[in-house]
């Protein structure tokens, strides 16, 4: 999950809002956002063992698979030229037919029950890492059906690794790029919509957002909304994430792909059962394959040619919330109002809004904003509201406006 900063502008006098505080959580960079269940529950030590005994007996296919591999094949920690690829019922590859390497990076991991890096998000009596293995090998298995492309996962059994070591081994098998796969959750509960970070920086920039906004569509074809292709850096300057960073110091593209929340209730629709999970992985799967143009059950000679603009400077994140923000409230003739409410971001998106009708004690649900500078529309309303307006980029940064 993300590390989420949602700036909370205070409620100004007149229009638009001025003053501001930053609240921060802890985030995937080791850790986790948002409130987390640490006492177990007895259902929850119950799936726990379960889901160990099945990945102990997945572990123990899995050796008994490798085993068997290194009798025919010696594993090369560099990658070398090959003229072998393996489609499952495919036909004869050609020689020196280009392959890529892609690494899928299930995240979170471990056997601990308290140790929030190794759990992820614990949202649902459900644990973010179990999630995160699933879609990973329903992605694997589902790219094991295109031509042009071998597939390594960092783990595939509940097992503990740091970023520094998934990186390491992208570079052990000679990883053309790494997807870390993840599932969200925010501090208020109230967000919703799927996200890649990616570099910053140059050809890792622009390798990881294309694949990014590639994986994006199909998932929103699924029916999330896309919060789009982001970066974040830390206070050095360098990509914020452990992963992109560990892995671009290698010479890696990586990006990490939020299918959605566990903590909003249309998200977990999306990822809440095996098919909804084995579903999300294929989406993953092709919206990779579309973009290295690779076919299902064919192994190419050769790959199309892709067009990446490499950026000369840092893609830099959002780190100013929607500015121009007001709203007017105008009286029908049925008795209702009309509501507009404006809103201006210059560095990425207006993306929700939310309203309150008792002064901010409480709010309804994110709205979506849609694609200009301003949203109408109407509300029964008695005229005595205290009414207040938050306007969100899609970074999570919000503005607040009352009057």
């Amino acid at each position: 999950m993300p590390l989420l900063s949602l700036i909370v502008l205070g409620i100004g006098i007149g229009a638009a809002a001025t003053a501001w505080t930053e609240l921060k959580t802890i985030d995937r960079s080791g850790r986790i956002t948002g409130p987390v269940v640490l006492a177990q529950s007895d259902k929850l030590r119950e799936l726990s063992e379960q889901t160990l005994r099945q990945s102990a007996a997945r572990a123990e296919r899995t050796e008994a698979a490798e085993n068997a591999e290194r009798e025919n094949q010696e594993v090369r920690p560099e990658r070398e030229p090959d003229t072998a690829l393996s489609i499952a019922g495919g036909a004869p590859e050609p020689d020196n037919a280009p392959r890529l390497r892609i690494v899928l990076d299930p995240g979170h991991g471990g056997e601990g029950l308290k140790d929030e890096q190794e759990l992820g998000a614990i949202y649902r009596d459900t644990y973010e890492k179990y999630l995160t293995l699933e879609i990973a090998e329903a992605m694997r298995e589902e790219l094991s059906q295109y031509g042009n492309v071998e597939v390594f996962m960092t783990r595939d059994t509940d097992r503990a690794l740091t970023l520094k070591e998934r990186a390491a081994y992208a570079e052990s098998v000679g990883g053309d790029l790494l997807v870390s796969l993840h599932l969200n959750a925010s501090l208020e509960h109230n967000f919703y919509g799927s996200e890649v970070f990616v570099s910053a920086f140059e050809y890792f920039h622009a390798r990881g957002a294309g694949v990014g906004e590639s994986i994006l569509k199909q998932l929103t074809d699924y029916g999330f909304v896309s919060k789009g292709v982001k970066t974040r850096l830390g206070s050095k300057g360098a990509d914020y994430y452990g992963i992109i960073r560990e892995c671009k110091s290698l010479g890696i593209p990586a990006l990490i792909v939020e299918h959605g929340y566990m903590d909003e209730d249309s998200d977990w629709a999306r990822m809440n059962t095996q098919e909804a999970l084995e579903n999300l992985g294929r989406r993953d799967a092709a919206g990779l394959a579309a973009y290295f143009g690779l076919e299902k059950g064919s192994v190419l000679s050769k790959l199309p040619a892709i067009e990446e603009e490499i950026p000369a400077v840092p893609v830099r994140p959002d780190t100013t919330p929607p500015e121009e923000v007001w709203y007017k409230k105008e009286r029908q003739t049925d008795g209702r109002f009309l509501i507009t409410l404006h809103g201006v971001e210059r560095e990425s998106r207006v993306m929700y809004y939310d309203y309150s009708t008792d002064g901010g004690e409480t709010y309804g649900g994110l709205q979506l904003w849609g694609t200009g500078e301003t949203v109408r529309f109407t509300m029964n309303l008695t005229g005595e509201e205290q009414l207040v307006f938050r306007v969100y980029n899609n970074y999570e940064l919000r503005t607040e406006t009352s009057g």
